[in-house]
C-alpha cells in the first residue's frame, strides 16, 4: 500500500519471529519477505502475514530490492551473533536500510567495514540496543546527566543467564561469548550513561562448565572485566550463563553506579530502581512494558520502541541516529579487546 515500507526479516528464530510480528503490527509497514536457511520452520508466519518466504537472503534482496520490484525499502538481521556480517553486508550492498541485533559484529574489522560500507551507500544501520528504551535505563541517565550523584566513579554489570540458554535455547553457544550475547546492552548503556570512552581493559575468563556438553568444548562459561574509561570511571563486567535451573529467571541482571555525590542501584528483574544522593533516598519500581510486553494484543515496550526509531530514520533518511553503528562502534571495540585481554592474560589499551 501507498505510503508503507516495505520491510523484510532475514533470520527469523525467537528473535526473528518478535521482529516479524512487530513490523506486522506498525501502520505504516509492510511486510514483504522472510529469509531463513531452514523455510519449513517459519511457513506458519509467512501464511499469516501473506509474504515471500526465500531460503536465501541474497535471493530475497536481488527480487525484491532496489534492482528487482523494489517492494523491499529495509530488513531487520536477526541471525546468530556470529553471522551478521554478510548478511548486513549484502543487505548494504543492495541498497537496503539495515536494522541488525547485537552485536554489530564479533569483530572491530567486520564492524568497521560494515560502518564504513553503510556510509560509503548513504544508508541507515541501526543496531537493536533496545534497553536504551526502558523508562528505569532512561531515569538513570538523567539522573547522572543533571548531576544528581556527581561524577561517576565506579560501574558495576552483573548479567547471568540460565545454563538452560547455551545447552537448549541456542546452538552455537561455543561461536559467540557472554560479553556478545547478554552484555552488549550494558556496555552501550555504561558508554552512554557517562558518555566517554574506554582507555584500557583487563579480563579474564572462565571455562570448565560448558565444556563437557557436547559441541561446547570450546564454549566460555563467562568473564570478569574492568574497564577504565579516559575520564577516570572504572566499570566492572560479570557476564556468565553457567546458572542451576533452579534459578528462578531464565536471564537477570544487576547494575551498581556509585558517583562523587550518591549511588544507583538497579535490579533487572524486578526492575527496581535506588537512588541514593547528598539530599536522602529513593525506591522507585518501574511497571508497565519492559522489554517486549504484550498489551491489547500487540507488543509494546523497548524492543517496539527501537524498532520504530528505526523506522523513522528510514522515512527521514537519519543517518547518524544515537544507536547508528557508526555511533556505537565502541562496544564492539570493548567486547573484542576483552576477550582478547582474557586470551592473553593482559591489560590491553584502546
Amino acid at each position: 500500500m501507498e505510503g508503507q515500507v516495505g520491510v523484510g526479516v532475514i533470520g527469523v528464530g525467537i528473535l526473528g519471529r518478535r521482529h516479524t510480528r512487530v513490523y506486522a503490527e506498525q501502520p505504516n509497514v509492510r511486510i514483504v519477505g522472510l529469509a531463513d536457511h531452514n523455510p519449513s520452520k517459519i511457513e506458519d508466519l509467512a501464511q499469516r502475514y501473506g509474504v515471500r518466504l526465500f531460503s536465501d537472503y541474497r535471493e530475497m534482496l536481488d527480487m525484491l530490492g532496489p534492482n528487482g520490484t523494489g517492494e523491499l525499502k529495509a530488513v531487520s538481521v536477526s541471525t546468530p551473533d556470529f553471522a551478521h556480517t554478510d548478511p548486513v553486508r549484502a543487505a548494504l550492498e543492495a541498497g537496503v536500510d539495515v536494522f541488525v541485533e547485537k552485536p554489530l559484529a564479533m569483530s572491530v574489522d567486520e564492524a568497521e567495514s560494515l560502518v564504513s560500507l553503510s556510509r560509503e551507500k548513504s544508508l541507515v544501520l541501526m543496531v537493536n540496543y533496545s534497553q536504551r528504551w526502558l523508562p528505569e535505563n532512561i531515569r538513570i541517565k538523567q539522573l547522572i546527566n543533571n548531576g544528581v550523584i556527581g561524577d561517576v566513579a565506579f560501574v558495576e554489570s552483573h548479567k547471568w543467564d540460565s545454563i538452560w540458554v547455551p545447552q537448549h535455547m541456542i546452538s552455537w553457544a561455543d561461536k559467540t561469548t557472554p560479553i556478545h550475547f547478554m552484555s552488549s546492552h550494558d556496555i552501550d548503556l555504561i558508554i552512554d550513561w557517562i558518555g566517554d570512552k574506554v582507555k584500557s581493559v583487563s579480563a579474564f575468563k572462565h571455562q570448565g562448565v560448558l565444556n563437557h556438553l557436547k559441541g561446547l568444548d570450546s564454549a566460555v562459561d563467562g568473564y570478569a572485566a574492568i574497564l577504565q574509561f579516559k575520564r577516570g570511571t572504572l566499570a566492572s563486567l560479570h557476564s556468565s550463563w553457567i546458572e542451576p535451573q533452579s534459578f528462578p529467571v531464565i536471564a537477570d541482571s544487576y547494575i551498581e553506579i556509585h558517583g562523587s555525590n550518591g549511588s544507583i542501584f538497579l535490579a533487572g528483574s524486578t526492575r527496581e530502581l535506588k537512588i541514593y544522593d547528598r539530599n536522602g533516598s529513593e525506591k522507585v519500581t518501574f511497571t508497565g512494558p519492559s522489554t517486549a510486553t504484550e498489551v491489547n494484543g500487540k507488543i509494546e515496550g523497548a524492543f517496539t520502541k527501537s524498532l520504530q526509531a528505526f523506522l523513522r530514520a528510514v522515512e527521514s533518511r537519519e543517518l547518524d541516529a544515537p544507536t547508528a553503528a557508526a555511533n556505537t562502534l565502541h562496544v564492539v571495540q570493548v567486547q573484542e579487546a576483552i576477550v582478547r585481554s582474557a586470551v592473553r592474560g593482559e591489560t590491553l589499551i584502546l
